[in-house]
């Protein structure tokens, strides 16, 4: 039996993965301009979020999946700096691909700063591998 419970357990993060092109549709770039809210970084994947006007001019929060943590650091997006964007709500526009069931969350490909004067690469499309972990618990409430 705990050998059982051993092989379940050890099976439950492989059923959380997914692939890119499952998740996402490469065909459906788009840009958001928005106020960045939250970031959680976590593996394998984190998370931004960003307030953006939709077309009627309403406030939607959307939540762009972002590569793991060492991946974001290592290309400038690291706590010191997105601490520092979130609290002064700064303005960001990001460039994502959007999610397949039409859902307001997106794989974010890249982050400019208010003013343009800073791009922050956070990894474009991934390339197809071991996956990546399942769509977010939604937007922040």
């Amino acid at each position: 039996i705990a050998l059982a419970i051993g092989l379940f357990s050890a099976s439950i993060p492989l059923l959380a993965h997914h692939s890119f092109q499952a998740e996402y549709d490469q065909s459906k770039p788009l840009t958001l301009v928005g106020k960045l809210t939250k970031v959680v970084q976590e593996n394998p994947h984190g998370w931004i979020y960003l307030d953006a006007k939709n077309e009627q001019g309403k406030i939607v929060n959307w939540a762009l999946e972002i590569p793991a943590p060492n991946v974001v650091n290592r290309n400038g997006f690291d706590r010191s700096i997105y601490q520092t964007m979130v609290m002064n709500g700064e303005e960001v526009t990001v460039t994502a691909y959007a999610a397949r069931d039409g859902s307001k969350h997106a794989w974010a490909g890249g982050l400019t700063r208010a003013g343009g004067q800073t791009v922050i690469t956070l990894g474009g499309i991934p390339q197809q591998g071991p996956g990546r972990r399942g769509g977010p618990s939604g937007p922040q409430q």
